[in-house]
């Protein structure tokens, strides 16, 4: 049997005589049940119905009503719809093959390629496969989509909106959740362009004033999108930056990738030079390997001003988001990278201060500032202003995903930009930024003029072919896609690892200035460990060489007078960065490292080793970074720096203590339990005297904190009680694990020979973790002997 009336036809009409030839094509096709003619109420009134059609009214082709009437006349298996009004010609047997084609894929939607008449001349236009980010509003379908109409009645019944301009839009994204769309790569049809204008000024469309409403529309269409497709970001989760980190020598760096540019780059690095701010900045210019006149234009201007860093890659395979990774990670870069193009300028010499300042008062990670349409000669071009109003506080990370950019200039908070990573493309890598910064955090906007973009003969993107729009095109919704799945991942808890407080940054910074301490992070994964039985608790033993450092140190008197504090800032390697931490402490990377990620917390004065009065320090420190344990040595237990006041912390869920708390948890005796849950209690089955503070706020913590501080017995000539302390975060609650001490370091350890054992305990031994430096004594101890090394030093 042939395939026979199949399809119902929907045409917008606003002449019958451009109509005509489409209309009879379609009447004489098999596959046709019924014409129905899209008009208006007056344009009904004033013509007589053509043969082999039916007038329908409608309000407008993209409006929600119109949907819904199409799916309500719509009976034949499939609906054919046109979407412009201009002449269109089908190409032999176009409608079977389409038909066919739905039939054998089972799409819910179908579009193919065509050509293009544009001012007499056939031209071919492909289009692109749709994928999960091609959720913009301006996708290329071109004129003439075919759908299942049992799914356009399904989002008929569904659909509750009333939109006047996104209907289509609302229809297609609901469509794309419903089943497949097939891009049939064949020239199905000839469709009239009317639009000539060069795509660099057409790109700017959506961002015009004039279409205000018709934005407002499309973006509630796409965050309903989202929602369902479990991709929508909860802006208020948003992480705040910590803009304390320490290591850049100035406060911004404005970033100008270059190539080929010596008309223009002069005047871009001259209009950065020029900036007047209350902070310091340089001007980084990665030129790529110029090979007319820029090379020898940025020598001789970096020659006159040293805030220009002339950079030039070693490597020849970047893109734009190359230079930019390779400007964001040279030590030359600033707090924040502020973007500036090889042919643009900033309007005025205050644009780096409006951008700096924004950072501060939006507590924003990026920041996106207006400019305005130029020619080369920087008068004005239409649409003038760009502004993208479109983006607000609650919505603009969502509604980031419908359009094809964010705005200019571009500014971002460095730590985060070395992080993220700007994709090694010439094209589009802005704009993953964006987006990879939208998910987390808040983009700031500034409305105000800050740029001049200069549209010019030069510019790579005045006027690209189709083959380019469509490459372009392919790349951003594959950003998109990326993104969509990675926001979804967040949304069913199954996202990347989100460091929210920059500690991860900041050790990966530090591993990348310091080889050498690098190398013992590395060595650590191959280290050495076994397991003990001590009284039903679980032990390991860690062989850790380089611990000798903290182990073999000497901590008496003398000593600690004759050797230069190495927690203080003035006697620290040159390697060695810090993270401020409140005003009083900082966070630096341990170089010998016990813990994946093993951090030191010195005070930035130099003072004794003394818990009470830094007790509540260490809550804060809890609240800053919940992923992170944090531990404490008294002065004469374990602590190889007992004259300068610091905590240390690591990788949280390694200690066999915290590995084994489920089970110890079960078995706490109250000392004192308040209505909440907090108190003091004794933590049982333990092979050594352990006390647990459980407190859910800061007062609290630290009023219990001083119960147990002040009942434990002080030792003759000591500054405060002896003891060690392990500290997490559980379930929005502090866990403090305190062990009483009355031994710095066992017999064992002063002993010569094979009675000797070089072990001296500290938090994170006596929490079960216990470091053996040498060799032979990870080889030959006993459980026996830890037994009692742990019971010597203990009360």
């Amino acid at each position: 049997m042939g395939i026979v009336n199949k399809i119902d036809c929907f045409i917008p009409c606003e002449d019958l005589s451009e109509t005509e030839v489409l209309l009879n094509q379609l009447n004489r096709s098999k596959t046709v049940r019924h014409v129905f003619l899209l008009v208006t109420d007056e344009f009904c009134a004033a013509n007589k119905v053509p043969e082999g059609a039916t007038f329908l009214t409608v309000d407008g082709l993209l409006s929600s009503s119109t949907i819904r009437d199409i799916a309500s006349y719509a009976t034949a298996d499939y609906t054919f719809l046109y979407l412009k009004t201009q002449p269109l010609q089908l190409g032999y047997l176009a409608l079977e093959r389409m038909q066919g084609a739905m039939t054998d894929s089972s799409a819910v939607l179908l579009y193919s390629d065509h050509y293009s008449m544009e001012d007499g001349t056939t031209r071919r236009h492909p289009v692109i496969d749709y994928q999960t980010g091609s959720v913009r509003d301006d996708f290329d379908f071109g004129s003439l989509v075919m759908i299942r109409t049992d799914a356009l009645h399904d989002y008929a019944n569904e659909c509750q909106d009333d939109y006047q301009y996104a209907g289509w839009y609302d229809l297609r994204l609901f469509l794309s959740r419903s089943g497949a769309f097939v891009h049939l790569k064949e020239f199905l049809y000839t469709e009239q362009e009317l639009d000539l204008r060069k795509s660099g000024e057409k790109q700017f469309d959506y961002v015009n004033p004039r279409n205000r409403d018709v934005q407002i529309e499309m973006e509630q269409a796409v965050t309903r999108h989202l929602e369902k497709i479990g991709a929508l970001v909860d802006t208020s989760l948003y992480s705040r930056p910590d803009f304390d980190e320490q290591g850049f020598d100035v406060e911004a760096s404005v970033v100008i990738p270059v190539y080929n540019r010596d008309k223009t780059i002069a005047d871009a690095v001259g209009s950065a030079l020029s900036q007047q701010t209350n902070f310091k900045f340089n001007v980084l210019v990665v030129d790529n390997h110029s090979t007319d006149g820029t090379t020898a234009i940025l020598k001789e201007m970096a020659q006159k001003d040293r805030r220009l860093i002339h950079l030039i890659p070693e490597r020849t395979d970047l893109g734009i988001g190359g230079c930019w990774n390779l400007a964001v990670n040279d030590d030359a870069c600033g707090r924040f990278a502020v973007q500036l193009d090889s042919d643009d300028l900033y309007s005025s010499e205050h644009t780096l201060q409006h951008i700096v300042d924004a950072f501060y008062k939006q507590h924003a990670a990026m920041i996106v500032g207006s400019y305005r349409m130029c020619d080369f000669d920087l008068n004005t071009l239409p649409p003038g202003l760009i502004d993208h109003k479109e983006w607000t506080d609650g919505n603009g990370a969502n509604n980031a995903l419908r359009i094809n950019g964010l705005g200019a200039p571009r500014a971002f908070f460095t730590p985060l930009a070395r992080q993220i990573m700007f994709p090694n493309t010439s094209y589009g890598e802005d704009y993953a930024m964006g987006l990879a910064f939208s998910r987390h955090y808040r983009i700031g906007r500034i409305y105000d003029e800050l740029y001049l973009c200069r549209r010019w003969g030069g510019n790579s993107d005045a006027a690209l072919t189709i083959d380019k729009i469509n490459a372009n095109n392919t790349y951003k919704d594959q950003l998109r896609s990326l993104e969509i799945k990675a926001r979804q991942q967040l949304t069913e808890g199954r996202g990347e690892n989100h460091d929210g407080s920059g500690i991860l940054r900041f050790f990966d910074r530090q591993m990348d200035k310091w080889e050498a301490v690098a190398r013992r992070y590395r060595d650590l994964q191959n280290v050495e460990v076994r397991e003990m039985d001590i009284a039903n608790q679980t032990f390991k033993i860690q062989y850790n060489p380089a611990r000798i450092v903290s182990t073999g140190a000497k901590v008496d008197q003398k000593t600690l007078a004759d050797r230069p504090c190495f927690l203080c800032k003035a006697n620290r390697p040159d390697e060695q960065i810090e993270k401020a931490v409140g005003a009083d402490f900082v966070l630096l990377v341990n170089p010998f490292p016990i813990l994946p990620y093993h951090f030191t917390i010195p005070a930035r004065e130099h003072q004794p080793q003394h818990i009470m009065e830094n007790y509540r320090q260490l809550h804060r420190l809890l609240e800053q970074y919940p992923e992170l344990t944090f531990f404490y040595n008294g002065p004469k237990c374990g602590a190889s720096a007992p004259d300068h006041m610091h905590f240390q912390a690591g990788t949280s869920g390694i200690l066999p203590l915290q590995q084994s708390w489920q089970r110890l948890s079960r078995n706490l005796t109250a000392v004192c339990e308040e209505a909440n849950g907090d108190g003091i209690f004794v933590v049982s089955d333990y092979p050594c005297p352990a006390l647990l503070v459980r407190s859910h706020n800061e007062t609290d913590d630290e009023r219990l904190f001083g119960y147990v501080y002040r009942s434990m017995p002080m030792q003759e000539n000591d500054s405060e009680p002896m003891m060690n302390i392990i500290a997490w975060r559980e379930d929005n609650e502090t866990l403090t694990v305190v062990f009483p001490r009355k031994k710095h370091r066992p017999g064992c350890y002063f002993k010569e020979g094979n009675g000797g054992l070089l072990v001296s305990p500290g938090s994170l031994d006596m929490a079960g973790l216990v470091i053996t430096p040498r060799k032979s004594d990870f080889d030959r101890i006993t459980d026996e002997q830890l037994a009692d090394i742990l019971k010597e030093v203990s009360v």
